[in-house]
């Protein structure tokens, strides 16, 4: 396949997950272009928290209901920032595309931007890989990264395909580490592990990155599937997801 991984980093940690993803792939004969996305200005982090201080409110009642929550990461006010010149503004001539970012409560304005100024994601697949501050907890930061990710891909007319979700065990707003102690406890009350045992170079994360790349191997092996049995009904290793 050839490839494009398009990411943000603000920190370098999303950037590394990206590398091992990019590392990875080629190791099993694909072809990758790497593209970072920069912003045209960044700026410091009390700036950056301003934009979501109105969707602060309604995060406890996110979590506490389903259909809440859904409604809201389909229709929240997304912030942007402008970005630098892309070096791949128009993505058609991929056979899949990669994105990564760091979760800011939902998604970072850079990329928000990206998914809105590029071209040719029409009938294309796209995969996700992200990194956040605390463990992989399901609807803090799994479902509050990639609903709305999932809603704008559709809306592009592309399919995200495959999701990947590793630790950074840093945020911005560290003062007195009291954010990080809250992290190491619901890792412990939620998982029974240590935070770090979810961060870039443990085992976990390592098998996470290998489950990514065989489900964009296995998706592939499907769409070759549907181009060589045409509409007929795929064999069961087409199949296997």
């Amino acid at each position: 396949m050839n490839i494009l991984v398009a990411y943000y980093s603000r920190s370098g940690h999303t950037e590394s997950l990206g590398q091992r993803v990019q590392n990875e792939l080629i190791s099993r004969g694909h072809t990758v272009t790497m593209e970072r996305i920069h912003a045209s200005k960044e700026v410091g982090k009390w700036r950056l928290a301003l934009p979501l201080w109105s969707s602060i409110p309604l995060l406890p009642l996110c979590m506490i209901s389903a259909r809440i929550r859904q409604w809201w990461l389909a229709c929240y006010p997304q912030p942007e920032s402008a970005i630098r010149t892309l070096a791949h503004p128009d993505v058609s001539r991929f056979d899949l595309i990669c994105i990564g970012m760091p979760k800011w409560l939902y998604l970072p304005y850079p990329m928000a931007r990206y998914l809105n100024t590029i071209s040719g994601l029409q009938g294309k697949r796209v995969a996700a890989f992200a990194t956040f501050c605390g463990p992989p907890l399901k609807t803090f930061e799994i479902e509050l990264l990639f609903e709305p990710l999932t809603h704008r891909i559709r809306n592009k007319g592309a399919q995200l395909c495959a999701q990947l979700a590793v630790s950074s065990h840093f945020h911005e707003f560290f003062f007195f580490r009291e954010m990080e102690y809250v992290f190491r406890l619901a890792s412990r009350i939620v998982f029974g592990r240590s935070l770090r045992s979810f961060t870039l170079g443990s085992a976990w994360a390592e098998s996470e990155v290998q489950r990514f790349c065989d489900a964009l191997q296995q998706d592939s092996g499907a769409k070759e599937c549907v181009k060589e049995n045409g509409q007929a009904a795929r064999p069961a290793a087409c199949m296997e997801r």
